[in-house]
């Protein structure tokens, strides 16, 4: 909280910031910064030195591009606010064209992934090492897609050829993939895989920013009515309830929670662009989450994914 208001007075108006404290106190000033926080034009001054092209990210982080009709990968490195490109590796072998559906389909999915693991295969078919992805991820799940083992990783090891096509992974020149390797933190690597690229804009992540904050402050103060409109009406949860049973849920949860203090800190906010069959708006965002109340307390990673509705982003994914 301290390191909070420290940047918000650095960034913010600081007279007005600190004039507000002295007329008014300490609650009117933390009144004045979450209405700050929860304002699209505090963000979209707040990014206007970004490049935000590939997403917004607020910690240090890779970026791998990897665009199934050219058959390339970007690797590029987000670092202080700055896209720098690393390396492009060529002549990819991926699979069929389209969205990958069902296992044995030979596609590679098109979507944004993580890299879970870095493993040495044990079949020397797939090279000197691999990286395991995150597919099927929440969306994929959702559109009931199946299949497994979509790895990043490299061509036999006894120089034997072979097939010009991959089984839906990514695959790569063994030394190409070392050299991969050696330049990425997989840990803090996000992986976009499309057929053509897909950008974010200022306007949107400024709106989606403004958005996650007032969806905070709904849900620290157990405003359900205003909470739910930030949900869209095709939504599902992970564990695959739909709006309505999820409506029943924190009916029950807010209800406990009336009395409460209820604290809600979001980290390291990742929103990333996400090419899809309809070309909607649509974005991955991840965080770390610190929520505390008396009866409750939960600190780890969250991923939702959100999409543009009546000129509005709402989520329609949940974990």
């Amino acid at each position: 909280m301290k390191k909070l208001l420290l940047f918000l007075i650095a960034t913010l108006s600081f007279a007005s910031i600190i004039d507000t404290y002295r007329f008014e106190g300490i609650k009117p000033t933390i009144k004045a910064i979450e209405t700050t926080i929860q304002s699209k034009n505090y963000w979209l001054k707040r990014i206007r030195n970004i490049d935000v092209k590939y997403g917004y990210y607020e910690s240090n982080s890779f970026i791998l591009l990897c665009n199934k009709t050219t058959k390339d990968l970007k690797v590029l490195k987000y670092q202080d606010g700055n896209i720098s490109k690393i390396d492009t590796f060529k002549n990819l072998i991926v699979g069929k064209p389209g969205q990958k559906e069902t296992e044995g389909d030979l596609k590679t999915p098109i979507g944004v992934y993580s890299l879970k693991y870095k493993i040495i295969p044990k079949n020397t078919f797939y090279g000197p090492l691999a990286f395991v992805t995150s597919y099927p991820n929440l969306y994929d799940k959702l559109h009931h897609r199946d299949g497994h083992g979509i790895w990043i990783h490299g061509r036999p090891l006894d120089g034997k050829s072979r097939p010009d096509l991959s089984k839906g992974c990514i695959v790569l020149k063994n030394s190409d993939l070392k050299k991969l390797a050696d330049i990425i933190n997989y840990q803090k690597t996000v992986l976009q895989i499309y057929q053509k690229p897909v950008y974010a804009t200022k306007d949107d992540i400024a709106s989606i920013l403004s958005m996650l904050y007032q969806w905070r402050w709904a849900w620290e103060k157990s405003n359900l009515n205003k909470y739910l409109s930030f949900y869209a009406k095709d939504f599902h949860r992970s564990n695959g309830n739909d709006l309505s049973q999820f409506i029943n849920y924190k009916k029950r949860v807010f209800e406990n929670k009336k009395n409460q203090k209820v604290t809600i800190y979001f980290k390291d906010i990742k929103i990333v662009p996400y090419q899809n069959p309809k070309d909607e708006k649509i974005y991955r965002i991840t965080f770390y989450e610190n929520y505390y109340s008396p009866s409750y307390t939960f600190e780890g990673n969250k991923e939702i994914f959100i999409k543009k509705t009546d000129n509005k982003f709402k989520i329609f994914i949940e974990k």
